[in-house]
């Protein structure tokens, strides 16, 4: 499996370099431009499958009716994905009996191994202790909290100390000390020292930022990948999903 391609280093300890915004040539990461009737809004997301994108639930307005994802290298391709209320093409999973700021979005093609673009692997149901100490946090914003250029991303350390209640919202959330991200950064990734996604940025609450724990939820997200997208999960990426062999009956 291909280690995640970013501008900062590994260093002894699972510590990370420091890392200024670069323009990536091979990602997961996606910026969501979200469209509704009243305005829009902007978020991170992760290639999870061939056309699945795993991101927050309160990314996805209730009256939103498109969603521009920029993926691949330096961002520079587009896929435009239109509301489909007959057979919806997205899952808000706090909507669905599980309390928790998580989403799927299926975009309207593939894009995975186009022009860069390349799925992340999602931790293992369970796998908790894989999410504590120095992780990688993808982001689209700046520190000061403007947007970065279009083509640019950055890699932050985030130091998760534990696992606990979610203080934004239900569900079980992975807390770092200090404020990680910014307005914007909502629904991108956080990976381990592997490149394996074992958190999505949820928001800061005072001095703490909030990553809703995949651990607790990879059965959940693998059960609605294979309702949005069937033909996508009976035959995985290369490098794709870890799950326990209790997900997999």
């Amino acid at each position: 499996m291909k280690q995640l391609i970013v501008a900062s280093c590994l260093l002894a300890g699972a510590q990370f370099a420091a890392a200024a915004p670069f323009s990536p040539a091979e990602t997961h990461y996606v910026k969501l431009d979200f469209r509704s009737p009243y305005g829009g809004n902007i978020c991170g997301g992760s290639l999870v499958g061939p056309d699945l994108v795993l991101t927050a639930s309160h990314c996805i307005l209730d009256n939103w009716s498109g969603v521009t994802a920029h993926y691949g290298r330096h961002f520079a391709q587009r896929v435009d994905t239109e509301r489909n209320n007959a057979k919806p093409n997205w899952i808000k999973f706090d909507h669905h009996g599980v309390a928790v700021d998580l989403a799927l979005l299926k975009l309207s093609r593939p894009i995975a191994g186009v022009n860069g673009a390349k799925t992340v692997p999602v931790v293992a149901q369970e796998d908790c202790n894989a999410a504590l100490g120095a992780m990688q946090a993808n982001l689209r914003m700046a520190e000061t909290g403007g947007q970065l250029a279009a083509s640019l991303m950055d890699v932050r350390v985030a130091n998760i100390q534990r696992l606990g209640p979610s203080p934004l919202a239900n569900g079980v959330s992975l807390l770092a000390n200090g404020t990680v991200g910014r307005g914007g950064d909502s629904g991108s990734p956080l990976l381990s020292p592997k490149g394996v996604q074992v958190g999505v940025y949820n928001g800061n609450a005072g001095n703490v930022s909030a990553f809703a724990a995949l651990c607790k939820y990879a059965g959940s997200i693998k059960a609605w990948s294979e309702v949005l997208s069937p033909s996508a999960s009976q035959t995985p990426p290369p490098g794709d999903w870890v799950w326990p062999d209790a997900a997999r009956r």
